[in-house]
């Protein structure tokens, strides 16, 4: 614990709570697995303050999250990026918009895009994708209609027109998708056998897909959708290793072959 504040303490990390803060450095301290107790927590905080007099521990005013992991610190930077604004209604565990804008941009944008997230949640990914470019339509499925409601919210404040459905990504067959696009509700927060899931999502693609579609998605398993998606008739063009909230994934790109 005295070596998180003098990391904290540290030239890198004071010049990042520095460059990227205004005023009071406030911050919240948590440990990546979530397993420590109040009086560690406590100590190290204690210890921060002696190393680091300028961190100031204030969790209901934080400006920063300080994550211990067991080999790294990870600084969370939280503010509101006025560019986000469309986002009104929440669902849990759905994609944040930095999330969805890096999956619209590695999914590209054609003007002739009929655009699908089969696990739409809070609406980021069709939000982010209407704004990188011309579409010909945007549609939007998930099994909540709690999701759907808080999606047509979010789409709303953002001015964008979709198609949204409650539905079932596995059994609901939009036409003329051009382009799938999702962060779906992988991991922890689903209670099938997750390889299953994947592969029946994976053998999906190749169906709904048009020749030349794009499949833009995190992937828990990368190793394990690669093979998949060949079978299916699915050519990886992209992979990019990812971490959220410790959970590691990868971004991945597939094309439909003709």
């Amino acid at each position: 614990d005295g070596e998180v504040a003098q990391a904290l303490a540290g030239s890198l990390a004071q010049t990042i709570f520095r460059t990227f803060s205004r005023g009071a450095i406030r911050y919240r301290l948590a440990w990546g697995d979530g397993r420590r107790q109040r009086a560690q927590l406590i100590y190290t905080v204690s210890a921060i303050a002696q190393a680091a007099p300028n961190l100031c521990n204030d969790p209901s005013h934080r400006i920063w999250e300080v994550v211990v992991h067991a080999d790294s610190i990870e600084l969370r930077p939280r503010f509101e990026d006025p560019r986000f604004s469309y986002r009104v209604a929440l669902v849990r565990a759905a994609s944040h918009p930095t999330i969805a804008a890096a999956l619209a941009r590695v999914g590209g944008a054609r003007p002739d895009d009929v655009v699908w997230d089969p696990f739409v949640g809070s609406g980021a990914e069709l939000v982010e994708r209407a704004r990188l470019g011309a579409f010909h339509r945007l549609l939007g499925s998930d099994l909540e209609p709690s999701a759907i409601a808080a999606a047509r919210e979010n789409l709303a404040a953002a001015g964008v027109e979709a198609e949204l459905t409650v539905a079932d990504a596995l059994t609901y067959l939009p036409s003329g998708v051009t382009l799938v696009l999702t962060n779906p509700p992988l991991g922890g927060r689903v209670r099938v056998q997750l390889g299953e899931l994947i592969d029946r999502f994976i053998d999906r693609m190749g169906t709904v897909l048009l020749p030349g579609g794009r499949l833009v998605w995190i992937s828990p398993l990368p190793e394990r959708t690669k093979p998949r998606a060949a079978t299916a008739g699915l050519r990886l063009d992209e992979s990019f290793p990812i971490e959220l909230a410790g959970f590691r994934a990868a971004i991945q790109k597939f094309t439909r072959r003709g």
